[in-house]
């Protein structure tokens, strides 16, 4: 009883602390009367002891209405388990919640209080279950008290890997819980002494139900028996008018280059495999995947022509580009940031990153004599600068939306950079727990990209510092699934695979569908993103390359989070259903960028329906697996 009504005292202390911090700011002199609502619960989150022993960890969570989106965590001590990874998925956590009862996320703030204990939790092990907990506490739904959980939430909604299963399932047993929710894919557990464990008979064996989730979504349905089941929506439904025009003007800049270059003619099989393969997709009418194939088949054509160049030769054309993209990116700067312009300005952003990095390296290749990397790195940014005008020239097309204030992007960045930040350390925490450590070595990339976003957020490069967080998420996304995939007999479960791609497929095409028609956005990238997604699944289904099936995998996690990612930008600021239109796409280049692109021919959008990193990571069999990054690398 003193317990409880210590942690009521917590509450109404922290409830009366955030009412006068966010809601009374600059009105020291006057008193106002306001009316707050709150509902609390208390979850019992599984937890592993220094020993390895489990045990229950007592968290209360309180929903405040109104609020301005902020999560306040309470323990003693904190946990810090994987570098305070319990800190930021409980963002992560609200932000899902909101999402899924269709809430604006800034209309809450969340308070949790961790009941004091020497135990550590496991990082964001107890994420999913506040997911479930906030969603059912804004929604008016109570818990089954018979089922207990244990996952991390993704930003997606799904459900991630953690570790010390058997002896959370033991503590669940022993407090005489019914049912414990369990990552999918983890019921084969492998110790990291090399024990497999199969734990639905682990459990039965104790006399509790193990049930792997994939979603949040799964879980909410054991705990309250409401159904959020994903409908599935074709891919085709997301292909409006306006997203066919702007692929199709992509893959057509892409096709006049190489038949105005020569590479129509190219007698190199790296050249002409790309580029008949682009001509075949663009008379599939699958443009991007077209325009793709063919930005490849222009870089490997550039190589061979660079073959000839001399060093001076080379310099020069390192300065003439350097140039071109200096000029790009300084008329970039001059746009407002909307949310129907957020997508593409975000594309922009991140290829002109891409180039710059090119660039870099190719000046420290001339420098040390380096030709043969310098020319790939000058053969690849002379590709992305060219294509750079095509992309400035949808901008140009786009006028309307809502204006997206530099104080908000800000905000939103700096929450998804703080979970890429702690996703990382838990993934290399993760893959140490488990003995895997050629993932450690594959790792480097994703560090490299957290830097970089976090150079990116404080020069104010927020939409780019968005853009690489939202990379690192989705790799991250990835890399837990390919680090937990099961392990027979020494073969990795494709099966296991499979259905996790074809989950993360579904979930990327319905987060794309709801932003365009819960909140009328112009989700391009994500969209894109799908179609390649869509290349590398059917490449697998013809090959049974597995190294096709993870690219694809990859590809749909980080559509599924750009998505997500816009529609709270949009829902966030009230900004849903603020008409757009998209005129007619006029071509430009670095001499003639222009703010002033008139309207032509526009299509116009209110409430209507607009209807990847990884480097290589060996599992025990040796999966290779694309980077997003260089994935993206592939993409006009």
């Amino acid at each position: 009883m003193v317990k409880d009504l210590k942690i009521v005292s917590i509450i109404i202390l922290m409830a009366l602390a955030l009412v006068l911090s966010s809601l009374i700011i600059g009105l020291a002199d006057e008193w106002q009367q306001i009316v707050v609502y709150t509902r609390s619960l208390t979850v019992h989150a599984l937890a592993v002891s220094s020993n390895n022993s489990g045990a229950i960890i007592n968290i209360t969570i309180t929903a405040i209405k109104p609020g301005s989106g902020y999560v306040y965590v309470a323990s003693s001590p904190l946990p810090t388990a994987e570098s305070g990874t319990f800190l930021s998925s409980s963002q992560i956590a609200a932000l899902v919640a909101t999402y899924l009862a269709n809430q604006p996320f800034n209309e809450y703030n969340f308070l949790i209080n961790v009941e004091p204990t020497t135990l550590e939790i496991g990082g964001p092990s107890a994420s999913g279950y506040m997911t479930v907990a906030m969603w059912a506490l804004i929604t008016n739904h109570t818990l089954n008290p018979d089922v207990v959980m244990t996952g991390m939430i993704l930003p997606d909604g799904s459900i991630g890997p953690v570790g010390g299963l058997p002896s959370k399932i033991e503590a669940a047993a022993q407090e005489g819980y019914e049912i414990v929710l369990i990552p999918y894919g983890q019921q084969i557990y492998q110790t990291s002494s090399g024990q497999v464990i199969n734990l639905i008979s682990y459990g039965k064996s104790l006399g509790v139900d193990v049930i792997p989730v994939m979603d949040v979504r799964q879980a909410i349905y054991y705990f309250t028996g409401a159904n959020l089941s994903i409908p599935s929506v074709s891919t085709q439904v997301l292909k409006n008018q306006a997203y066919v025009n702007v692929t199709k003007f992509l893959w057509m800049r892409i096709y006049n280059r190489i038949i105005s270059t020569g590479a129509i003619n190219s007698t190199d099989p790296n050249v002409t495999n790309y580029i008949k393969k682009a001509i075949n997709y663009g008379n599939q009418n699958m443009y991007y995947t077209a325009a793709s194939l063919g930005f490849q088949g222009l870089i490997n054509y550039y190589q061979d022509e660079m073959q000839n160049y001399t060093s001076q030769q080379l310099s020069g054309l390192l300065n003439q580009l350097n140039i071109e993209l200096q000029n790009y990116e300084n008329t970039l700067q001059h746009y407002n940031v909307t949310t129907a312009n957020i997508d593409i300005i975000i594309g922009i952003y991140d290829r002109i990153f891409d180039a710059q990095q090119s660039l870099s390296a190719a000046a420290q290749d001339l420098s040390s004599n380096d030709i043969s990397d310098a020319i790939s790195n000058l053969a690849y940014a002379k590709a992305r600068i060219e294509t750079l005008g095509d992309w400035l020239a949808v901008l140009n097309a786009i006028k309307g939306g809502a204006p997206l204030s530099e104080f908000y992007l800000e905000d939103l960045t700096s929450m998804y950079l703080v979970y890429a930040q702690s996703i990382t350390e838990y993934t290399l925490s993760l893959s140490s727990a488990v003995g895997v450590s050629s993932v450690l070595q594959g790792m480097n990339s994703i560090t490299q990209e957290v830097q970089e976003a976090q150079n990116n957020y404080q020069n104010g490069l927020y939409p780019l510092a968005l853009a690489q967080s939202l990379d690192v998420i989705s790799s991250n996304d990835a890399m837990l699934h390919l680090l937990f995939t099961p392990i027979i007999n020494g073969e990795i479960n494709t099966g296991y695979l499979v259905n996790v791609t074809d989950y993360v497929k579904e979930l990327a095409i319905f987060n794309t569908y709801e932003a365009e028609n819960r909140c009328g956005l112009f989700p391009m990238l994500a969209v894109s993103y799908i179609d390649f997604g869509n290349y590398y699944l059917t490449r697998y289904n013809s090959t049974g390359n597995i190294n096709d099936l993870t690219a694809a995998l990859q590809l749909y996690e980080l559509a599924a989070s750009y998505s997500q990612a816009l529609y709270e930008l949009a829902s966030s600021t009230n900004s849903c259903s603020i008409s757009f239109t998209i005129s007619s796409i006029v071509p430009i280049n670095a001499s003639n960028a222009s703010l002033n692109v008139a309207p032509n021919q526009p299509i116009s959008y209110n409430t209507v329906p607009l209807a990847v990193g990884i480097a290589l990571i060996a599992l025990a069999a040796g999966v290779a697996v694309f980077s997003i990054k260089s994935l993206k690398a592939t993409q006009t």
